[in-house]
């Protein structure tokens, strides 16, 4: 499977499966890590309202900061 880097400027993003994530702060914003094997999953609906389900891999971070989230994953 191939993961490609995305960043995706968003108007709402959602974490599926919360339980899966962990959440901290850093300098460049809020870093979410997937805790799960096989996926954990994101919603990231972006401001033409259209939304896309991405899967992210175990012990990647998401970095949310302002109105862009940096991730590496795939499209669902």
């Amino acid at each position: 499977m191939v993961y490609s880097y995305q960043v995706v400027k968003f108007q709402t993003i959602s974490f599926v499966q919360g339980t899966h994530w962990s959440q901290s702060v850093g300098d460049k914003g809020i870093l979410y890590k997937s805790l799960k094997d096989p996926f954990s999953k994101l919603i990231v609906q972006s401001s033409n309202g259209s939304k896309k389900l991405y899967h992210v891999p175990k012990d990647r971070t998401v970095v949310v900061t302002n109105d862009t989230v940096h991730f590496l994953g795939e499209i669902a």
